[in-house]
């Protein structure tokens, strides 16, 4: 391990790995973008490895001190003990290879789109309605599809990690079918939006109003720009909220979508437990949601103490999609809308069986 991080030998390429909890990785990603310039995210169980080329910045000439990029990150996380830092020289081209990394992926209905590369011209303009539940696999030649363009620059979702693909998968799975002709499939809350990458693919498939709200101000910068490079700022309103902020009208029989983890995940259930009224659900209108989708949680343990909480909260598992060793969930409201006694139930898609669950 070097003391610093900057250019030695003009033919080679320096990669700094920051390694730290998973749970806070977006947040350094988010804060280190300044300073190092774009990275790679490489998740793992616990923690994610964040990796930066900050040699090919020329504004960064001289080695940069391992002490100012920690001195940069988040108090608590410098705190924690739990991040290492290491360099490693790389014999490819930064650029191409970082970009490499960001190439368009279609998930169900949506194709998700860096800003270099170009929109499809066979893609639908979206905010038209689903025709059904979308398929996993991509539309032929691209009919059909909605076009998603995010930018990676702060590090925020892109489309790329397993829990942003499953959430995608399950929104697009609708109850009921096809909504009319021109009318709103209904509300959705995008809770911890980040880039906003779920919101915006929401409104261009067919959802609205669509409510996003992140506690992180950096967060909110990304996820206001990528709203306006979709033209969904019509649709997609942005807040600066944690959970217990969230306006309660929002959530009122709306899809909540909550790609995080478990804690947050959980936090969020209890507080949809209090709000006013029944369940949504069989017509009845409530202040409470009418289905949430939650992902960021490794199958497992981790799942097992979800679906516990669900049912004290009188929530039924629904369908589970698993891919890697995250599991992406779908809930709705129990009959009467009171906890649910027995196994795990739900249903389970293609991708890794779950471990323990």
């Amino acid at each position: 391990m070097s003391g610093g991080v900057g250019r030695e030998d003009p033919g080679v390429d320096r990669a700094l790995r920051l390694t730290v909890p998973s749970e806070l990785a977006e947040t350094a990603g988010a804060v280190l973008m300044d300073l190092l310039g774009p990275f790679e995210e490489q998740p793992g169980r616990d923690t994610t490895t964040l990796v930066f080329y900050p040699a090919s910045d020329p504004a960064i000439g001289e080695p940069l001190p391992f002490g100012d990029v920690l001195a940069a990150l988040p108090a608590e996380l410098r705190a924690s003990g739990r991040v290492q830092i290491e360099t490693r020289d790389v014999s490819r081209d930064w650029v191409d290879g970082w970009k490499d990394h960001f190439r368009p992926i279609v998930i169900g209905q949506v194709r998700i789109r860096p800003p270099w590369e170009p929109a499809l011209e066979s893609a639908a303009p979206g905010g038209t309605g689903l025709d059904r539940a979308a398929p996993d696999g991509a539309a032929p030649d691209g009919a059909g599809l909605v076009d998603v363009v995010i930018n990676p620059g702060l590090g925020f979702g892109t489309g790329l990690h397993a829990t942003t693909r499953g959430t995608l998968q399950l929104l697009q799975r609708v109850p009921g079918g096809r909504a009319a002709q021109g009318q709103p499939l209904g509300p959705v809350v995008d809770a911890g939006t980040g880039s906003g990458i779920l919101a915006i693919a929401a409104a261009k498939l067919g959802w609205g109003p669509v409510f996003a709200f992140d506690n992180d101000p950096v967060a909110l910068i990304s996820a206001r720009e990528n709203v306006e490079a979709n033209a969904v700022q019509g649709v997609v309103e942005i807040d600066q909220a944690d959970i217990q902020e969230a306006a309660a009208a929002w959530f009122a029989g709306a899809t909540v979508l909550a790609n995080m983890t478990l804690a947050p995940v959980t936090a969020l259930l209890r507080r949809l437990a209090l709000l006013e009224g029944p369940w949504s659900g069989g017509g009845v209108e409530g202040a409470r949601p009418a289905r949430v989708v939650v992902s960021g949680i490794l199958s497992g343990a981790q799942e097992v103490k979800l679906l516990d909480e669900a049912r004290l909260h009188g929530l039924a598992p629904g369908e589970r999609i698993y891919e890697d060793e995250w599991v992406s969930m779908e809930f709705a409201p129990a009959a009467g809308g009171h906890a649910v006694s027995g196994g795990a139930g739900g249903g389970e898609s293609a991708g890794a069986r779950p471990r323990g669950a």
